[in-house]
């Protein structure tokens, strides 16, 4: 049986809360040096793959760069962070694990980088976001976040503020799962816990018609491996009308 959308939400929250003390944890959220990234090459070439989907996203946008500021939705143990924050004067990175937003600031601290903003959630309240940012940004970040939420309707009300968030020439590179059919991938309805590294997946199609009902303009679909894909989005306006009938 299903359980409360609320529940999840709190176990989600308390499961990634652990990243201070449990290494398996640390590892889910790319803290360097933890597990898989032991290998240093390998934690930089995380950040150095987002980073070059970056470029491809300005290129395919017309964005032009460098760009003032991001939100990173999950930074983690900061692989991306290390690498963008060349690109940006501002840096905000939002998670429900104080001890990532922690990691994050040290390493970026450790490249000599203080525009960073840390931004802690509760993990059944993503939209306080709205009250720690004073002004529009220029670029959304999030990977390797949106098959840990706790429902897809968790992963809409982040696209939606990604949407709010963003400047009107804003862009987005959001990687979800998607369901490719098999029980492992398939979206999760209980048990976060034990379920957390695949818990929610999206049909492509599915999630390319939620980012255009929230106003997003897909540009690019690009797979990974482990059913990654990676949407490449570019914001454009749209009127109060197409707002009532598509949110």
């Amino acid at each position: 049986m299903p359980q409360s959308s609320e529940r999840i939400s709190r176990d989600a929250g308390d499961f990634w809360s652990r990243s201070d003390k449990s290494d398996r944890i640390k590892d889910f959220s790319h803290w360097l040096g933890e597990g898989r990234w032991s290998d240093e090459q390998r934690w930089t070439r995380v950040g150095q793959m987002n980073l070059e989907r970056f470029e491809k996203l300005c290129l395919f946008a017309n964005t032009t760069r460098p760009i003032r500021s991001m939100i990173e939705w999950g930074p983690g143990g900061g692989a991306n962070a290390v690498q963008f924050c060349s690109e940006v004067e501002t840096f905000i990175g939002v998670d429900i694990s104080e001890a990532n937003l922690a990691e994050s600031q040290r390493q970026l601290e450790s490249l000599g980088f203080d525009g960073f903003q840390a931004i802690s959630i509760e993990a059944e309240k993503p939209e306080q976001v709205l009250e720690h940012v004073d002004s529009t940004i220029d670029f959304f970040l999030s990977t390797s976040v949106y098959q840990h939420f706790p429902s897809k309707d968790y992963g809409v009300r982040v696209t939606k503020l990604a949407y709010q968030l963003l400047s009107d020439q804003g862009v987005a590179l959001i990687q979800i799962r998607y369901d490719d059919g098999s029980e492992k991938f398939k979206p999760k309805l209980r048990d976060y816990h034990q379920n957390a590294i695949t818990f929610t997946s999206y049909h492509l199609d599915e999630f390319w018609d939620i980012a255009m009902s929230i106003g997003f303009k897909p540009l690019c679909i690009t797979l990974g491996s482990s059913c990654y894909a990676y949407f490449f989005l570019k914001k454009q306006k749209i009127d109060s009308e197409f707002c009532t009938n598509n949110l």
